[in-house]
């Protein structure tokens, strides 16, 4: 598979390259729980996938990640991990880097999809390492998370073509700017916006089990606009889901296993705040996790256990749990996190189950640098 690399400071990676396993298993001083450290690159910078990406594989026999372990410093590729011998995998080469977090692996398990710099969508196969190019988006400046369909007929995305300060944009209650969901076909790159307009549309996704629906969110303040949307694949029956109160904060949304919940975090409307789960059938709203803000969360397949990374905006504890049936969240573990992850390259926990469902995927700093991480639930 390629040259085995013992030292990323001495060499420089290249796709193919392989690097030995660095797992290290402890127990939580807190909870008692078995954590696993998966990586060890200080000096680095070595990033989970966002929260709402499938991290593995379906077989759990890969995980991906972005790492720059094996190139300069500050530029990100992807990697493969063996679970179950903890070996890695280098999967790309890139000059420009990847922006690792927003990458998605296909349905099958086979390829993953991917931006390069900021506008080049790309998939790479994880057998073969053979990369294709898809399209470079014109006038993106900033892209969002990768969705694909679960057909594997498409990937969508939400993205911005005007360069703004974000920051600022979060913050002012007063935004205007060009955004566009975008459909991109898999087979050829042929690419059509779903959406566009002068309103910021961020975080595309396919429901899971239904290509023809998709959530994506009026981005902005939170608790200035409607947050969540459904539409179908087809343009029409553009809808709002989870009608807000004035003044209630909803972010970070995702779907659900089974393809007919979408979760999200809510606050200042309904009580209690926290995690909250709605049937996009039926509207049937609940409380799954209480105490929560607007951390990133993620539910296992069953969608009876919910994980997330804060309560009440503390985010220095670790990661909270809770099950199906009650609302109140125990501690899972701990993470190291005190402010976010803000200066170890804009990091964040990101727990995502692995499709086992016994196991959390999340990025730490407890080393003293951003490593991969696994908790057993």
């Amino acid at each position: 598979m390629g040259l085995n690399i013992f030292s990323s400071k001495e060499k420089m990676g290249k796709k193919g390259d392989v690097y030995h396993d660095q797992q290290r298993k402890f127990t939580d001083s807190k909870t008692g729980r078995t954590i696993w450290q998966m990586t060890d690159t200080p000096g680095r910078l070595t990033k989970a996938q966002y929260a709402t990406q499938n991290m593995a594989t379906p077989d759990c026999k890969w995980l991906v990640y972005g790492s720059d372990r094996g190139g300069e410093k500050g530029k990100l590729n992807l990697f493969k991990m063996n679970l179950q011998t903890g070996e890695s995998i280098q999967l790309t080469e890139s000059p420009e880097g990847v922006e690792s977090r927003w990458a998605h692996i296909s349905p099958d398990g086979r390829e993953v999809y991917f931006i390069e710099g900021i506008n080049h969508f790309k998939v790479v196969n994880l057998e073969t390492l053979e990369e294709r190019s898809l399209i470079r988006v014109e006038n993106c400046y900033r892209p969002h998370q990768i969705s694909v369909s679960p057909d594997n007929k498409s990937i969508i995305n939400g993205i911005f073509m005007e360069k703004v300060d974000e920051g600022k944009f979060l913050e002012d209650e007063n935004f205007l700017m060009r955004s566009a969901v975008v459909v991109i076909r898999t087979d050829n790159g042929q690419m059509h916006k779903l959406v566009d307009g002068n309103a910021p549309r961020t975080h595309a996704h396919y429901c899971p089990i239904n290509p023809n629906l998709v959530l994506y969110n009026h981005g902005g303040p939170c608790w200035y606009v409607q947050r969540l949307w459904l539409i179908n694949a087809d343009g029409t029956g553009n809808r709002p889901i989870f009608i807000q109160t004035r003044f209630e904060g909803v972010q970070h949304e995702f779907w659900g296993a089974g393809g007919k919940t979408v979760y999200t975090f809510c606050n200042g409307g309904r009580q209690p705040q926290g995690l909250w789960a709605i049937n996009v059938e039926t509207g049937e709203e609940r409380c799954v996790l209480a105490g929560s803000c607007n951390g990133h969360g993620t539910a296992n397949p069953q969608e009876d256990i919910f994980v997330v990374t804060e309560i009440y905006r503390d985010f220095a504890s670790g990661l909270w749990m809770s099950r199906k049936g009650s609302s109140t969240p125990e501690l899972l573990c701990q993470t190291g996190w005190k402010h976010g992850g803000a200066a170890f390259g804009g990091t964040a926990a990101h727990p995502h189950f692995l499709p086992d469902g016994k196991r959390v995927a999340f990025n730490s700093i407890m080393s003293g640098s951003p490593e991969i991480y696994l908790a057993e639930v």
